[in-house]
């Protein structure tokens, strides 16, 4: 008998223990978190974090936040949230639908030191970025350049640019710009649309085949927010990246 609940034991503990360690990997978020911006994911007293150096952020800090409070204080998970959806473009009339508008500024100071910005071509223009950034700037480039051979009406949208590498804050906040840390471009703002010029909520001039080349290469475009900037897109590849979302229940 002693035999056989030697056995079964070891059976039940063959089982369980898997299942412990798939219980104690990092929230998917997370971890794409630690895999695009080389940051460290910790646990510690049930609950997991975030370290950048000497920080240590919370990925879920429990606390119940509006849209606006998710942008003045972020836990890690908060920017994830709503989820970044690509797809057709559509309007935008949910209030609280700005996805990818909170941001770990230390998170991005620490990844993107503007010591580290580099020149690259983007449809026919210098533009500086930073170099972490630089290889996906290149292959927007190409794709853009590629659709404006079938379809010329594409050319104005980036005739002329609005810029990449600023350091400046957002404006109306003192929130840093994605412009600060070298991984933002503004397309032709002529052609564009940004909230706080425009009457009569959601607006967009840009074309589908430019938003899929920026996000096929993990941007994202102010024109899925709410309050949209449809010059504007940024280098965000963990929100355009599926697997870095809880599967479907």
């Amino acid at each position: 008998m002693l035999v056989i609940r030697l056995v079964c034991t070891l059976a039940f503990l063959a089982v369980l223990v898997p299942a412990i360690a798939v219980a104690e990997a990092p929230p998917p978020g997370l971890a794409c978190l630690a895999k695009y911006y080389g940051v460290a994911a910790e646990s510690s007293a049930g609950a997991w974090w975030l370290r950048i150096g000497d920080a240590k952020i919370a990925w879920d800090d429990g606390k119940p936040k509006t849209a606006e409070e998710r942008l003045d204080h972020p836990d890690a998970e908060d920017t994830f949230a709503p989820r970044y959806r690509t797809g057709p473009i559509r309007p935008i009339t949910s209030p609280d639908e700005d996805p990818g508008r909170a941001r770990l500024d230390v998170m991005f100071r620490a990844a993107y030191p503007t010591s580290e910005l580099t020149t690259v071509t983007f449809a026919g223009h210098k533009v500086r970025v930073h170099k972490k950034s630089a290889a996906a700037f290149a292959r927007v480039s190409a794709r853009i350049e590629k659709a404006m051979t079938h379809d010329a009406a594409l050319g104005p949208f980036v005739a002329r640019l609005g810029g990449t590498f600023n350091e400046r804050n957002i404006a109306g906040t003192d929130r840093a710009s994605a412009h600060s840390y070298g991984i933002a471009i503004d397309l032709n703002d002529k052609l564009s649309s940004y909230w706080r010029w425009e009457k009569g909520g959601w607006k967009n001039r840009i074309p589908q085949a430019i938003v899929d080349a920026f996000e096929t290469e993990g941007f994202i475009w102010g024109g899925r927010w709410y309050h949209f900037d449809t010059m504007h897109f940024e280098y965000r590849p963990e929100l355009t990246d599926g697997s870095c979302y809880p599967p479907p229940p």
